[in-house]
């Protein structure tokens, strides 16, 4: 609390010592250019007779102010260490003087205050440039270009109606879990509208984290991490998911627990391998497996097993491995995976992880150490793509361009959250 009564007073000051400094430089009629977090204000004193015109460039952008009469006192070049303005050239000219505002990004088209005695042009460094255009029935697309404080960005957003008759639907890259494939290519596939990158995914392409297609579950949550879930209704829920898995028996009496789902197994761990996986385990001989079809085991081997097209292969080393080494061909067994959430007893069908969490009730909540995320995510400005849910149960698909220097510099989970509270998100 102490912290944010620094920060109110540090901008309380910052604000009043704005207004101070406008007031100043009326009153002393005086040229000055005055650089703040939000806009850049140069003043410049009318003699008699004198006139002024504006011209402006884009490529680089820049804004040229020519007068009739040479009455200023600039330094040739002034540079500015400054997120949006370059610097300031000034020179005089066979029929009076000129000034050059040159800026590293485009800005918006300035104000004018003139009277008599002086002229004022104001600049604003943050802005926000955008447009909402209607797609289909139940679907928005909106474009922004903003100028913050930290720099500027392109932002593409969509807000679905899932009422209207939207289908919104989750797609794996070449339909399998080690896919690779543009999203461009996904979405033409599935004859979208629209389409975004989804969860956090291995180099292989393998997803990091639950994912749930049509009602079945493809790859297991990781580290409670939040996730959207959606019906078949157009309902949309989010929270934190945890995963039990367990192999049983054919009368539901408990074997052993299963750690994982169509992933790499680690040491002491039992993971269970459908269709979605691929042909093969791809596992080596250091463990055991035991492939189940209609729920009797068929086949074990040592590794690196065919995975049946309606089946499983269950995968252990350590004590996992000790368990299958006592089931033989001809065993009845099954395995049960359940997801642990808020919204368990809803039909939900289909899943996406992702996380942290960056929104709650409206307010920012992010929650990457809670969910184990690295510091490529939680720190600093990056691309972003996020997902959001607003009061009236629309989708917001939302991406954010980075790593773009002077066009889109991205968003650190902060701003992000500031962003989907802007467009509604709870």
């Amino acid at each position: 609390m102490e912290h944010r009564y620094e920060h109110s007073l540090v901008v309380i000051f910052v604000i009043l010592f704005f207004i101070f400094c406008s007031h100043l430089v009326f009153a002393n009629q005086r040229q000055e250019l005055n650089v703040y977090p939000e806009q850049i204000i140069l003043t410049l004193p009318k003699s008699q007779d004198q006139e002024f015109r504006l011209t402006t460039t884009l490529k680089p952008m820049k804004i040229i102010i020519d007068s009739n009469v040479d009455n200023f006192e600039f330094p040739t070049v002034t540079r500015y260490n400054d997120v949006v303005f370059k610097e300031m050239r000034f020179s005089k000219t066979p029929t009076g003087s000129r000034l050059v505002l040159e800026f590293k990004y485009l800005v918006p088209k300035p104000e004018i205050r003139e009277n008599d005695e002086f002229i004022q042009i104001e600049i604003d460094k943050t802005y926000v440039q955008g447009s909402r255009r209607f797609v289909e029935r139940g679907i928005i697309y909106g474009h922004q270009r903003r100028g913050d404080i930290f720099g500027p960005n392109v932002v593409n957003y969509l807000e679905v109606d899932l009422q209207q008759g939207i289908e919104v639907k989750l797609g794996l890259a070449q339909n399998k879990v080690f896919g690779s494939e543009y999203v461009s290519r996904i979405s033409e596939r599935f004859g979208a509208f629209a389409a975004v990158n989804g969860a956090y995914f291995a180099p292989n392409g393998r997803p990091l984290g639950v994912l749930m297609i049509d009602g079945e579950l493809i790859s297991e949550p990781y580290a409670n991490r939040t996730a959207l879930g959606m019906d078949g209704k157009g309902s949309l829920v989010m929270g934190n998911v945890d995963f039990l898995g367990e192999v049983l028996m054919e009368d539901g009496t408990f074997l052993f627990e299963v750690h994982g789902l169509n992933r790499p197994r680690e040491f002491d761990e039992l993971v269970a391998f459908n269709y979605h996986y691929g042909n093969q385990t791809n596992t080596n001989h250091f463990g055991h497996e035991v492939t189940v079809i209609d729920g009797e085991i068929t086949r074990i081997q040592l590794g690196n097993s065919p995975i049946p097209p309606s089946g499983f292969v269950l995968s252990g080393t350590g004590e996992a491995k000790d368990f299958l080494e006592t089931l033989e061909i001809g065993d009845k067994v099954q395995i049960n995976t359940e997801l642990i959430c808020q919204w368990e007893e809803t039909d939900i069908r289909q899943i996406i992880g992702g996380g942290p969490r960056l929104v709650r009730d409206g307010k920012v909540e992010i929650t990457g150490k809670e969910e184990r995320f690295q510091n490529d995510i939680l720190i600093g400005r990056n691309p972003r793509t996020a997902l959001g849910i607003t009061a009236d149960n629309k989708l917001l698909l939302v991406t954010v361009n980075g790593r773009q220097p002077n066009i889109s510099v991205g968003m650190t989970l902060n701003e992000l959250a500031d962003f989907l509270i802007e467009l509604g998100a709870v």
